[in-house]
């Protein structure tokens, strides 16, 4: 491992989703003012997608910290109503007068902006260029800022806003990829191109064999037995790109020990990898995190699952490593249980995406596959009767 590059594997988990929230919930009906409990079980409802339980529980409270009230808001947009939406409103006005930091009231701005473009009200751009304004970094802000005015036609406004925030110092995966569609929209083809960066930056290859397996084959058949018998193992999840989809947000644990040998291994590969990207001039790389944590979950698919266009918002580098693939998806030549990168044409539309081009990987049990978080990126239903399962991974800025 690169002494410039500290990647660390994030540690098993020996609980599951069920009995965290089991023990979350005892823990604060023994002691019901313990806001540290509150603020646990809540945070645990809202990854199992217990949204109206987030609600009933922090909504009575008064002594609420502005982390749990974020966590209300969320489970207010996560339910996806219009009084969700303008019960956001309030509490995230509340928020921006409550801040104690730029960066807090940004934050509450970029909740404000959501619910305000849901609701259709015109004061959603200027909360988005104002949470932006003190915080240039907010992710989120830039998204739904870069979102509302593709939406609009305004692709040089895209252009130059995230030019802007580029000169003061920011740099992530949300930041990049609207800056990609809006240099494609205005016709800078090649600077769009060239700012994706996959052909240059990308990595493709078999796994090295673990220790202890005759054969890959031998060690994906073990790594398929426990994902599939995995506790987590769960049928679809609010906010991911996953369809009709099984999914297993936290996969490394002890009911699955052959997911931190793949970690493992893949930790070199990157490692590896990112030496290799030395030299080489590119914004991506200028914002190399020193350190950082390699994240993963699992996505298994039935005949009809598949991932829409997304980029991971959270990552530095992304990846996936292909654990069972049905033959007549590795050995055929149709687009069913592709990954495909290229530009959403629901944002760009259908002639700059065709353009801009679509770079389509076969995937092959074994081989994995390392990549920008920025490049957007999708799959395609594979039709067939054996399930694709794959460990998706991201490196997580520490």
């Amino acid at each position: 491992m690169s002494a410039q590059f500290d990647l660390k594997v994030e540690s098993a988990k020996r609980l599951n989703a069920r009995q965290e929230v089991l023990l979350a919930r005892e823990a604060l009906a023994r002691n019901p003012d313990s806001a540290l409990m509150r603020a646990r079980l809540a945070g645990l409802l809202n990854l199992s997608d217990s949204f109206e339980a987030v609600i009933e529980l922090l909504e009575p409270a008064r002594d609420r910290s502005f982390g749990e009230t974020m966590v209300l808001l969320f489970a207010y947009l996560s339910v996806e109503t219009d009084e969700g939406n303008r019960k956001v409103l309030h509490l995230a006005a509340e928020m921006v007068e409550q801040a104690e930091s730029d960066a807090a009231r940004a934050a509450a701005l970029a909740e404000m902006g959501k619910a305000q473009v849901r609701l259709g009200m015109a004061e959603a751009e200027s909360n988005l260029v104002r949470a932006l304004a003190l915080d240039p970094h907010n992710k989120n802000a830039c998204k739904r800022l870069a979102a509302l005015l593709l939406g609009q036609g305004e692709a040089q406004r895209v252009v130059d806003f995230t030019g802007n925030l580029i000169a003061q110092g920011a740099g992530h995966s949300r930041l990049f990829a609207a800056r990609v569609m809006g240099l494609a929209l205005t016709g800078r083809m090649d600077e769009a191109r060239a700012l994706d960066g996959l052909s240059q930056l990308c990595h493709r290859a078999m796994l090295p064999l673990p220790e202890g397996f005759a054969s890959l084959a031998d060690f994906n058949r073990e790594l398929a037995s426990q994902l599939l018998n995995h506790p987590e193992l769960r049928y679809e999840r609010y906010g991911t790109a996953s369809e009709l989809t099984w999914r297993i947000d936290s996969p490394q644990s002890v009911h699955a020990p052959l997911v931190g040998v793949l970690l493992a291994k893949l930790r070199e590969v990157i490692a590896s990898h990112v030496d290799s990207l030395a030299g080489i001039d590119h914004p991506w790389l200028r914002i190399r995190p020193d350190a950082g944590k390699l994240h993963c979950w699992s996505v298994i698919t039935d005949d009809d699952g598949y991932e829409t266009w997304h980029v991971h918002q959270f990552g530095w580098m992304s990846g996936t490593y292909y654990v069972q693939i049905p033959d007549q998806i590795a050995n055929g030549n149709g687009e069913g249980g592709c990954l495909a990168h290229g530009l959403p044409e629901e944002l760009v539309g259908d002639e700059i995406a065709r353009a801009f081009g679509q770079d389509f990987v076969r995937p092959q049990a074994g081989m994995l596959s390392l990549f920008p978080s920025h490049c957007y990126h999708r799959t395609f239903p594979h039709l067939l009767s054996e399930r694709r399962i794959c460990v998706a991974f991201d490196i997580w800025p520490d």
